[in-house]
């Protein structure tokens, strides 16, 4: 199987968002920006690594209530617990090796906050967040939550290492997010001297990015924090001279256009335009 080989490394850029949570935005990464950032990993628009870090006791750090529309966020939990609530009467808990899935579609209000115990105590929190755009035929889709618990995504096996599968059909197993643009997503962690193979399908976007420890691909090496596009090939072997903890994406381009403001991802200018409107004026729902 002839494997894909790296052809552009983006550092990420260390930043805060939502309440004082720090993060690295991986995609867009350090040197991305404007409109055509969001085109480099289609259909992945968005790639948020938020810690590790520990929240002090009496922390309010978090997400507080803010709009979405057009897209889908996954949001997969390694340490800590966060609770989420939205504007379509969604809530739940998310815990380790757990993840949500929220359909934006045709606008949501939701806020990702931690749990009363990091209110009162503090602890460790750390996860990743991905954006996943809608093709146009679904950005006006009813919105909503899905809870995917870890029990849903167990770690499995791997020849010197263990895969958790969110999304697609990876070594094996299939993941349970489901969503409109064809995916595969999985973190991965491989011991010193373990592989990872994979096959992708033909004209798909595929990439790995580090959390923690460096991976080699084709001799090529990669460090944490760090997206690896990777290129033309029918599969991706990684390679671990280190213990290395890893994210695996790969999707089917959906090749629209992309117009974007904030928490918005649209098609046209004028969508974004409607977007705000409807914010401002309630129709996306709100949290009491």
């Amino acid at each position: 199987m002839p494997t894909k080989r790296v052809i552009s490394q983006v550092p990420g850029l260390p930043t805060q968002d939502g309440n004082r949570v720090h993060l690295t935005r991986l995609v867009p990464g350090r040197s991305q920006r404007g409109s055509d950032a969001f085109r480099a990993l289609d259909p992945f628009l968005l790639m948020d690594h938020f810690g590790p870090m520990t929240l002090p006791p009496g922390t309010d750090a978090g997400f507080p209530p803010h709009p979405h529309r057009g897209f889908q966020t996954l949001t997969y939990l390694i340490q800590g617990a966060f609770r989420h609530r939205d504007s379509t009467g969604g809530s739940g808990l998310l815990r380790p090796g757990g993840a949500q899935l929220m359909n934006a579609g045709a606008g949501i209000v939701h806020e990702e906050m931690p749990v009363p115990e990091h209110l009162e105590t503090g602890g460790a929190i750390e996860g990743v967040q991905l954006w996943i755009n809608l093709p146009a035929a679904h950005k006006g889709s009813a919105p909503g939550y899905t809870d995917l618990q870890p029990e849903s995504m167990p770690w499995r096996a791997l020849p010197g290492g263990r895969i958790r599968v969110l999304a697609g059909e990876i070594a094996g197993v299939t993941g349970p997010a489901v969503t409109p643009a064809p995916i595969a997503y999985a973190h991965v962690e491989l011991e010193k001297g373990g592989r990872f193979e994979q096959a992708i399908p033909a004209g798909w976007t595929a990439a790995v990015v580090p959390l923690e420890g460096t991976l080699r691909v084709q001799g090529e090496e990669v460090a944490a924090d760090t997206v690896a596009l990777l290129g033309e090939g029918d599969g991706v072997a990684v390679e671990a001279a280190a213990p290395v903890s890893f994210m695996f994406l790969a999707g089917r381009p959906i090749g629209e256009p992309i117009a974007h403001y904030g928490p918005f991802v649209m098609n046209t200018p004028g969508e974004i335009e409607q977007a705000i409107s409807d914010y401002q004026a309630g129709r996306m729902g709100r949290l009491d």
